[in-house]
């Protein structure tokens, strides 16, 4: 969690904005429960009782809430990391978790915050900010495009149900002395894409401490001739996150029926995800969804989340697939740095999601 330090308190007319607090997390888990993103939508979130386990993978987040006497109003976060940018390394703060009790809106609250995220990010000397939001969350979308952010690209959520308990075949669970390959081949399968960080094995350690729901004991990858040739971890996302899937239209329903059927999903991603060929892309995803039938238990049903962007074409072995798909659009706003992403494929960090 972020400390105080370099964050004064931000006062307006009846609240002010100040650094969240560990003492915080009840009230926030309430005001979380309270809003939502709207009918367009077709999730909703059943947060955990750790608000700030969103922001533990992160590590530099920056948490700030608007409070009016001894209620919180609203709350917004914001992570420092470097990315890579065309050529460059640049330091880029990406914007998450905005948002305001239903009770409190059109009072400039979340202004406020994103105001008090801006000021705060430049003090950290960050080149740019950017945001992905979920196509359908209307009041998100309006306030980044009035606030300055250009939308930079539609990219895609792709959700698959998980596949057929079965046998492992030739993959199997990562150890210590695979992590220097795992880091090659990670930096190897994105050497073009923008919002790439650098990665290396200190990076994966820091990663997976940090991370509820991770273990190296969750990564997997397939030998061929005793050489690690691809890699993915299973990351279980649910102990920060669980969705609760909103009705949608009859021929929807009818084509998906996994995943409207479901009371709640348990989201699993795919981090670190490394692969040299699309036909070693398939064979991990059809892995993971064989996993992901060992572990449903009970009501709650486990879906794999794969977030790509459209224009890449390794991606496109996932067609392959059943599958739904979530629009989610890319902002980004420059501050020290005139950025211009969209000019090459994007690389999208299942932990911003």
């Amino acid at each position: 969690m972020a400390g105080d330090s370099g964050v004064g308190k931000v006062k307006r007319a009846h609240f002010m904005v100040r650094q969240a607090r560990e003492s915080d997390n009840e009230a926030l888990v309430e005001l979380d429960r309270r809003c939502t993103m709207g009918e367009e939508t077709i999730m909703a979130f059943v947060r955990s009782h750790d608000f700030f386990a969103r922001s533990k993978p992160y590590e530099q987040p920056q948490l700030l809430v608007a409070e009016a006497g001894n209620t919180i109003l609203g709350v917004g976060g914001a992570a420092l990391k470097p990315l890579r940018v065309g050529d460059e390394l640049l330091k880029a703060a990406y914007f998450y978790g905005l948002r305001v009790d239903p009770a409190f809106r059109r009072l400039g609250v979340a202004s406020a915050i994103g105001d008090a995220l801006i000021e705060l990010v430049k003090q950290r000397e960050a080149d740019f900010t950017f945001s992905l939001v979920l196509e359908g969350n209307v009041p998100s979308l309006g306030l980044l495009a009035k606030r300055g952010a250009r939308a930079v690209r539609r990219c895609v959520l792709a959700i698959l149900p998980a596949g057929e308990a079965g046998g492992a075949g030739r993959w199997r669970p990562l150890e210590e002395q695979d992590l220097d390959r795992t880091a090659l081949l990670f930096r190897s399968a994105f050497p073009c894409h923008d919002l790439f960080p650098p990665f290396d094995v200190a990076a994966l350690h820091g990663l997976l401490k940090r991370s509820p729901g991770r273990a190296l004991r969750t990564c997997y990858g397939p030998d061929v001739g005793g050489e690690l040739t691809a890699c993915f971890g299973l990351w279980d996302y649910s102990p920060i996150i669980r969705m609760r899937i909103q009705q949608r239209s009859p021929r929807e329903q009818a084509e998906h029926p996994w995943l409207f059927q479901a009371g709640e999903i348990a989201p699993h991603f795919l981090l670190p995800l490394a692969f040299q060929t699309p036909e070693l892309l398939a064979e991990a995803i059809q892995e993971a969804t064989r996993l992901l039938a060992e572990r449903r238990r009970g009501p709650i049903i486990p879906v794999l989340i794969i977030p790509y962007d459209p224009e890449d074409q390794a991606f496109a072995a996932i067609r392959q697939f059943e599958r739904f798909e979530l629009g989610i659009q890319l902002f980004a706003r420059s501050i020290r740095t005139e950025v211009r992403l969209g000019g090459r494929p994007l690389f999208l960090d299942p932990t911003d999601l």
